[in-house]
Protein backbone atom coordinates (compact mmCIF):
# COMPACT_ATOMS: atom_id res chain seq x y z
CA UNK A 1 0.00 0.00 0.00
CA UNK A 2 1.15 3.43 -0.62
CA UNK A 3 0.17 6.00 2.71
CA UNK A 4 -0.68 9.77 2.44
CA UNK A 5 -0.23 11.79 5.72
CA UNK A 6 -0.39 15.15 6.60
CA UNK A 7 3.06 14.27 8.82
CA UNK A 8 5.20 12.45 6.04
CA UNK A 9 4.73 11.35 2.27
CA UNK A 10 5.98 7.83 1.71
CA UNK A 11 6.02 5.52 -1.66
CA UNK A 12 6.38 1.97 -1.02
CA UNK A 13 8.22 -0.37 -3.67
CA UNK A 14 5.18 -0.35 -5.70
CA UNK A 15 6.20 0.58 -9.59
CA UNK A 16 7.10 3.50 -11.41
CA UNK A 17 7.59 3.28 -15.00
CA UNK A 18 11.10 4.74 -15.90
CA UNK A 19 11.42 6.65 -19.54
CA UNK A 20 14.99 6.03 -19.63
CA UNK A 21 16.75 8.07 -22.17
CA UNK A 22 18.04 6.70 -25.99
CA UNK A 23 15.48 3.13 -24.41
CA UNK A 24 13.65 4.37 -25.85
CA UNK A 25 -11.52 20.89 -24.52
CA UNK A 26 -10.98 24.63 -23.61
CA UNK A 27 -11.52 25.58 -19.92
CA UNK A 28 -12.73 29.08 -18.69
CA UNK A 29 -11.03 30.68 -16.13
CA UNK A 30 -14.15 29.75 -13.86
CA UNK A 31 -12.46 26.26 -13.16
CA UNK A 32 -10.05 27.97 -11.10
CA UNK A 33 -11.91 30.05 -8.78
CA UNK A 34 -10.05 32.88 -6.45
CA UNK A 35 -10.02 32.62 -2.58
CA UNK A 36 -10.19 35.21 -0.36
CA UNK A 37 -6.83 36.41 1.36
CA UNK A 38 -6.82 35.29 5.09
CA UNK A 39 -7.69 37.20 8.14
CA UNK A 40 -4.61 39.45 9.63
CA UNK A 41 -3.13 36.94 10.68
CA UNK A 42 1.33 36.52 9.64
CA UNK A 43 0.97 33.31 11.38
CA UNK A 44 -1.59 31.11 9.45
CA UNK A 45 -1.57 29.60 6.05
CA UNK A 46 -3.44 31.07 3.77
CA UNK A 47 -6.26 28.11 3.28
CA UNK A 48 -7.53 25.87 5.58
CA UNK A 49 -7.21 22.10 5.01
CA UNK A 50 -10.41 21.91 3.77
CA UNK A 51 -10.36 25.09 1.31
CA UNK A 52 -7.20 23.79 0.16
CA UNK A 53 -8.05 20.31 -1.12
CA UNK A 54 -11.20 21.90 -2.82
CA UNK A 55 -8.72 24.05 -4.55
CA UNK A 56 -6.25 21.45 -5.56
CA UNK A 57 -9.39 18.59 -6.53
CA UNK A 58 -10.91 21.69 -8.96
CA UNK A 59 -7.28 22.76 -10.57
CA UNK A 60 -6.19 19.33 -10.87
CA UNK A 61 -9.59 17.70 -12.23
CA UNK A 62 -9.31 21.50 -14.99
CA UNK A 63 -5.34 20.13 -15.64
CA UNK A 64 -6.34 16.43 -16.39
CA UNK A 65 -8.50 18.30 -19.11
CA UNK A 66 -6.22 20.35 -20.27
CA UNK A 67 -3.48 18.07 -20.55
CA UNK A 68 -6.27 15.55 -22.61
CA UNK A 69 -6.63 18.59 -25.10
CA UNK A 70 -5.44 18.58 -28.71
CA UNK A 71 -5.11 20.86 -31.74
CA UNK A 72 -5.54 24.81 -31.17
CA UNK A 73 -7.79 24.42 -27.53
CA UNK A 74 -4.71 22.48 -26.72
CA UNK A 75 -2.11 25.83 -25.85
CA UNK A 76 -5.49 27.79 -24.24
CA UNK A 77 -6.58 25.01 -22.05
CA UNK A 78 -2.90 24.49 -21.08
CA UNK A 79 -2.19 27.77 -20.39
CA UNK A 80 -5.20 28.65 -18.08
CA UNK A 81 -4.09 25.69 -15.47
CA UNK A 82 -0.65 25.19 -16.11
CA UNK A 83 2.49 27.20 -15.61
CA UNK A 84 6.14 26.64 -15.05
CA UNK A 85 8.04 22.99 -14.72
CA UNK A 86 4.37 21.84 -15.78
CA UNK A 87 3.19 23.70 -18.80
CA UNK A 88 6.78 23.21 -20.22
CA UNK A 89 5.79 19.34 -19.91
CA UNK A 90 2.42 19.38 -21.75
CA UNK A 91 3.19 21.76 -24.54
CA UNK A 92 6.09 18.88 -25.32
CA UNK A 93 3.99 16.25 -24.54
CA UNK A 94 1.11 17.94 -26.97
CA UNK A 95 3.26 19.03 -29.50
CA UNK A 96 4.95 15.57 -29.99
CA UNK A 97 1.65 13.64 -29.04
CA UNK A 98 3.32 11.70 -26.27
CA UNK A 99 0.15 12.58 -24.08
CA UNK A 100 -0.54 8.79 -21.88
CA UNK A 101 -3.12 7.38 -19.90
CA UNK A 102 -0.70 6.91 -17.49
CA UNK A 103 0.54 10.64 -17.30
CA UNK A 104 -0.25 12.07 -14.00
CA UNK A 105 -2.35 14.69 -14.88
CA UNK A 106 -4.49 12.47 -16.86
CA UNK A 107 -6.08 11.16 -13.82
CA UNK A 108 -9.21 11.25 -11.56
CA UNK A 109 -8.06 12.96 -8.50
CA UNK A 110 -8.45 12.73 -5.02
CA UNK A 111 -5.53 14.93 -3.84
CA UNK A 112 -4.35 14.86 -0.12
CA UNK A 113 -2.85 18.22 1.28
CA UNK A 114 0.54 17.96 2.43
CA UNK A 115 1.29 21.34 2.77
CA UNK A 116 0.48 25.40 2.07
CA UNK A 117 2.37 28.01 2.17
CA UNK A 118 2.66 29.57 5.46
CA UNK A 119 1.53 33.48 5.72
CA UNK A 120 -0.26 35.77 3.80
CA UNK A 121 2.40 37.28 1.62
CA UNK A 122 1.98 36.14 -2.40
CA UNK A 123 3.01 34.29 -4.04
CA UNK A 124 0.73 31.00 -1.89
CA UNK A 125 1.19 27.00 -2.72
CA UNK A 126 -0.15 24.58 -2.07
CA UNK A 127 1.75 20.31 -2.04
CA UNK A 128 -0.86 17.48 -2.66
CA UNK A 129 -0.60 13.70 -3.36
CA UNK A 130 -2.74 11.38 -5.58
CA UNK A 131 -2.39 7.80 -5.54
CA UNK A 132 -3.05 5.90 -9.16
CA UNK A 133 -4.74 3.21 -7.67
CA UNK A 134 -4.46 1.01 -10.93
CA UNK A 135 -0.82 1.64 -11.24
CA UNK A 136 0.01 2.36 -7.69
CA UNK A 137 1.85 5.46 -7.91
CA UNK A 138 1.87 8.44 -6.39
CA UNK A 139 2.30 11.68 -7.59
CA UNK A 140 3.18 14.96 -6.24
CA UNK A 141 1.58 18.22 -7.45
CA UNK A 142 2.60 22.07 -6.65
CA UNK A 143 -0.31 24.51 -7.04
CA UNK A 144 0.71 28.21 -6.67
CA UNK A 145 -1.24 31.58 -7.23
CA UNK A 146 1.75 34.17 -7.68
CA UNK A 147 -0.87 37.19 -6.82
CA UNK A 148 -4.60 38.09 -5.15
CA UNK A 149 -5.68 38.65 -8.69
CA UNK A 150 -4.25 35.08 -9.74
CA UNK A 151 -5.97 31.56 -10.08
CA UNK A 152 -4.07 28.83 -8.76
CA UNK A 153 -2.39 27.05 -11.24
CA UNK A 154 -0.58 23.60 -11.72
CA UNK A 155 3.54 24.15 -11.37
CA UNK A 156 4.60 20.92 -10.86
CA UNK A 157 3.44 17.41 -11.16
CA UNK A 158 5.94 14.36 -10.44
CA UNK A 159 5.35 10.65 -9.30
CA UNK A 160 7.15 9.39 -6.98
CA UNK A 161 9.86 6.85 -7.08
CA UNK A 162 9.87 3.57 -5.55
CA UNK A 163 10.18 3.05 -1.50
CA UNK A 164 10.71 7.01 -1.20
CA UNK A 165 9.02 9.50 1.30
CA UNK A 166 9.15 12.65 2.67
CA UNK A 167 9.97 14.17 5.65
CA UNK A 168 7.35 15.93 8.03
CA UNK A 169 6.58 19.42 6.81
CA UNK A 170 5.16 21.07 9.79
CA UNK A 171 2.06 22.15 10.96
CA UNK A 172 -0.83 22.43 8.42
CA UNK A 173 -2.80 24.90 10.62
CA UNK A 174 0.56 27.50 10.75
CA UNK A 175 2.09 26.45 6.85
CA UNK A 176 5.01 26.23 5.66
CA UNK A 177 7.35 29.07 4.09
CA UNK A 178 7.98 29.07 0.64
CA UNK A 179 11.92 28.59 0.39
CA UNK A 180 13.61 30.80 -2.54
CA UNK A 181 15.79 29.30 -5.09
CA UNK A 182 19.15 31.18 -3.52
CA UNK A 183 18.25 30.14 0.13
CA UNK A 184 19.72 28.49 2.09
CA UNK A 185 18.81 29.21 5.41
CA UNK A 186 18.85 25.85 8.11
CA UNK A 187 19.12 23.16 4.72
CA UNK A 188 22.09 21.75 3.52
CA UNK A 189 22.29 23.62 0.16
CA UNK A 190 19.97 25.89 -1.38
CA UNK A 191 17.37 24.41 -3.87
CA UNK A 192 19.70 25.80 -7.08
CA UNK A 193 23.03 24.23 -5.36
CA UNK A 194 21.06 20.94 -5.10
CA UNK A 195 19.58 20.31 -8.67
CA UNK A 196 22.99 21.70 -9.67
CA UNK A 197 24.78 18.88 -7.75
CA UNK A 198 22.42 16.18 -8.69
CA UNK A 199 22.74 17.34 -12.63
CA UNK A 200 26.45 17.70 -12.51
CA UNK A 201 26.47 14.53 -10.98
CA UNK A 202 24.11 12.84 -13.71
CA UNK A 203 26.54 14.14 -16.73
CA UNK A 204 28.22 11.75 -18.85
CA UNK A 205 30.87 10.65 -19.76
CA UNK A 206 32.13 13.03 -17.10
CA UNK A 207 30.25 13.68 -13.74
CA UNK A 208 31.49 15.60 -10.63
CA UNK A 209 30.49 13.64 -7.68
CA UNK A 210 29.40 15.10 -5.00
CA UNK A 211 29.15 12.73 -2.03
CA UNK A 212 26.15 14.50 0.05
CA UNK A 213 24.09 14.89 -3.42
CA UNK A 214 24.08 11.32 -4.92
CA UNK A 215 22.73 10.06 -7.44
CA UNK A 216 22.13 6.36 -6.42
CA UNK A 217 18.07 6.95 -6.74
CA UNK A 218 15.74 4.53 -9.36
CA UNK A 219 15.64 7.20 -11.98
CA UNK A 220 19.25 7.90 -11.96
CA UNK A 221 20.35 4.63 -12.31
CA UNK A 222 17.70 3.31 -15.02
CA UNK A 223 19.02 6.11 -17.06
CA UNK A 224 23.27 5.80 -16.41
CA UNK A 225 22.52 2.10 -17.15
CA UNK A 226 20.22 3.25 -20.35
CA UNK A 227 23.17 5.19 -21.30
CA UNK A 228 25.65 2.57 -20.83
CA UNK A 229 24.07 0.52 -23.01
CA UNK A 230 23.87 3.13 -25.80
CA UNK A 231 27.17 3.10 -25.49
CA UNK A 232 27.85 -0.52 -25.70
CA UNK A 233 25.69 -0.27 -29.22
CA UNK A 234 27.71 2.58 -30.72
CA UNK A 235 30.75 0.86 -30.17
CA UNK A 236 33.99 2.20 -32.01
CA UNK A 237 31.33 4.31 -34.54
CA UNK A 238 30.18 6.92 -32.17
CA UNK A 239 30.54 8.52 -29.29
CA UNK A 240 27.99 10.14 -26.82
CA UNK A 241 27.49 12.60 -24.31
CA UNK A 242 24.98 13.85 -21.74
CA UNK A 243 24.35 17.15 -19.94
CA UNK A 244 21.89 18.20 -17.52
CA UNK A 245 21.03 21.94 -16.72
CA UNK A 246 18.94 23.51 -14.01
CA UNK A 247 15.95 25.82 -15.61
CA UNK A 248 16.43 28.47 -12.11
CA UNK A 249 12.35 29.89 -12.99
CA UNK A 250 10.85 26.19 -12.34
CA UNK A 251 12.30 25.33 -9.30
CA UNK A 252 9.92 25.55 -5.99
CA UNK A 253 10.68 24.56 -2.35
CA UNK A 254 8.42 23.92 1.04
CA UNK A 255 10.60 24.64 4.13
CA UNK A 256 10.70 21.44 6.13
CA UNK A 257 10.08 20.66 9.77
CA UNK A 258 13.76 20.14 10.32
CA UNK A 259 14.97 23.34 8.21
CA UNK A 260 15.78 21.54 5.48
CA UNK A 261 13.56 21.89 1.89
CA UNK A 262 11.27 19.66 -0.12
CA UNK A 263 12.41 20.71 -3.40
CA UNK A 264 11.25 20.63 -7.21
CA UNK A 265 12.96 21.55 -10.19
CA UNK A 266 13.65 21.08 -13.75
CA UNK A 267 16.34 19.65 -15.74
CA UNK A 268 16.89 20.30 -19.18
CA UNK A 269 19.15 17.37 -21.06
CA UNK A 270 20.75 17.19 -24.06
CA UNK A 271 22.03 13.89 -25.39
CA UNK A 272 24.33 13.95 -28.16
CA UNK A 273 25.81 11.32 -30.44
CA UNK A 274 28.78 12.19 -32.66
CA UNK A 275 29.86 9.81 -35.21
CA UNK A 276 33.49 9.20 -35.20
CA UNK A 277 35.26 9.60 -38.82
CA UNK A 278 34.70 5.18 -39.12
CA UNK A 279 31.15 6.20 -39.26
CA UNK A 280 29.87 6.67 -42.72
CA UNK A 281 27.01 7.44 -41.66
CA UNK A 282 24.14 7.22 -38.13
CA UNK A 283 21.26 5.54 -38.36
CA UNK A 284 18.37 7.17 -36.36
CA UNK A 285 15.90 5.26 -34.13
CA UNK A 286 12.30 4.88 -35.44
CA UNK A 287 11.12 6.76 -32.22
CA UNK A 288 13.59 9.54 -32.98
CA UNK A 289 13.46 9.14 -36.37
CA UNK A 290 9.75 10.27 -36.70
CA UNK A 291 10.53 13.61 -34.70
CA UNK A 292 13.79 14.44 -36.78
CA UNK A 293 11.84 13.45 -40.08
CA UNK A 294 14.57 11.53 -41.61
CA UNK A 295 16.20 8.08 -40.84
CA UNK A 296 20.04 8.77 -41.35
CA UNK A 297 22.61 11.69 -40.06
CA UNK A 298 25.75 12.07 -41.48
CA UNK A 299 27.25 14.14 -38.41
CA UNK A 300 25.26 13.64 -35.13
CA UNK A 301 21.99 13.06 -33.31
CA UNK A 302 20.80 16.10 -31.02
CA UNK A 303 17.87 14.84 -28.60
CA UNK A 304 16.42 17.25 -26.06
CA UNK A 305 14.42 16.41 -23.03
CA UNK A 306 13.51 18.01 -19.67
CA UNK A 307 13.89 15.99 -16.74
CA UNK A 308 11.03 16.84 -13.68
CA UNK A 309 12.45 16.18 -10.17
CA UNK A 310 11.49 16.35 -6.14
CA UNK A 311 14.36 16.35 -4.13
CA UNK A 312 14.73 15.96 -0.05
CA UNK A 313 17.32 18.31 0.90
CA UNK A 314 17.70 18.14 5.02
CA UNK A 315 19.37 20.31 7.44
CA UNK A 316 22.35 17.78 7.39
CA UNK A 317 23.87 14.48 6.08
CA UNK A 318 22.86 13.66 2.36
CA UNK A 319 20.14 14.75 -0.03
CA UNK A 320 17.89 12.65 -1.92
CA UNK A 321 15.80 12.20 -4.92
CA UNK A 322 12.30 11.30 -4.30
CA UNK A 323 10.12 11.93 -7.59
CA UNK A 324 11.13 12.16 -11.08
CA UNK A 325 10.00 12.07 -14.53
CA UNK A 326 11.09 13.24 -18.05
CA UNK A 327 9.52 14.10 -21.67
CA UNK A 328 11.06 14.72 -24.54
CA UNK A 329 10.96 18.13 -26.26
CA UNK A 330 12.75 17.81 -29.54
CA UNK A 331 15.43 15.92 -31.85
CA UNK A 332 17.67 16.89 -34.31
CA UNK A 333 19.93 15.74 -36.72
CA UNK A 334 23.04 16.58 -39.13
Amino acid sequence: MIALTRRGITASVAGLTLAASLAGCGLGASVVGLHDAPAERTDAAPLNVDGAEKVAARVLDAAAAARGATGTAAAKAQSEVLAGAALAQAKAATRLGTVTASDPLQQSSDPEVVAVSSGKAWPRAILVGTLDKASKTQTLHVLMSASATEPFKVHASVPMLPGTSIPAIGDLAVGSPLVKPTDKAGALFTPIQALTGYASGLNYPKPTVNKSIPTTDAYATALRSSTAAQVRSLGKLATLSQKHTVVPDNTIAFRLADGGTVTFGQLVRKDVITANKAAKELVIPGTYSKLIGKTKANKSITINSLENLVMVVPATGTTSTVGADEQIVSATAE
